[in-house]
């Protein structure tokens, strides 16, 4: 039987699925048989005994490849999970960010090169703008390289070696891993 777990409580290890037909079954830690730990909104495939679920596991369905991401959709989503240091995040996204954000460089130094000429009131609040909107970046760029690392199936503190110099070769080289298939503490593949 399918279902949506619609609550779960980590300090008594009790939890609610309802299933299709709106029926509520209880599970606890015991019950669940999946390496990731159960949360709200997961859906489920169970086995129904009485008013309790058995056997819960994540419902795994049989999808096409994962679809091909844009440009565009890889930033968008980058900047949607500016705070998720947890989950994962494929190549193509890391890798697009990384294009846009040399971008952003590139058209922000021939911005400020042409207006450093002129002087006066607006350069000091495009320098202050320009500032802020560089710390959203690199808080973005962090965010998107730890999910890179945790797809390959590396820690995200290896982001660290950002912050030194001879760290961002190996780096570099972690980040061209492709997805490890196999679902890990950060879920599921990214692709």
């Amino acid at each position: 039987m399918k279902g949506t777990v619609i609550g779960f409580d980590t300090l008594t290890g009790e939890g609610v699925i309802l299933n299709d037909q709106d029926v509520r079954y209880s599970f606890s830690k015991t019950n669940w048989r999946d390496a990731l730990a159960p949360m709200k909104g997961q859906r489920v495939d169970f086995e129904p005994w009485g008013t309790m679920a058995n056997n819960v596991f994540l419902d795994v369905q049989v999808t096409s490849p994962a679809a091909d991401i844009s440009f565009a959709e890889a930033i968008r989503s980058c900047f949607r999970k500016v705070t998720d240091f947890q989950g994962r995040s494929r190549r193509k996204e890391y890798w697009y960010f990384r294009i846009f954000v040399i971008f952003c460089s590139i058209l922000s130094s021939l911005i400020s090169h042409d207006l450093r000429h002129n002087g006066g009131v607006v350069i000091g609040l495009l320098g202050i703008a320009s500032f802020f909107a560089w710390i959203y970046l690199f808080v973005v760029d962090l965010s998107v390289s730890v999910r890179r690392l945790h797809d390959s199936g590396r820690s995200g503190w290896w982001v660290l070696l950002y912050f030194t110099i001879i760290g961002i070769i190996p780096l570099f080289i972690m980040m061209c891993f492709d997805t490890s298939p196999r679902i890990n503490k950060w879920g599921y593949p990214a692709k």
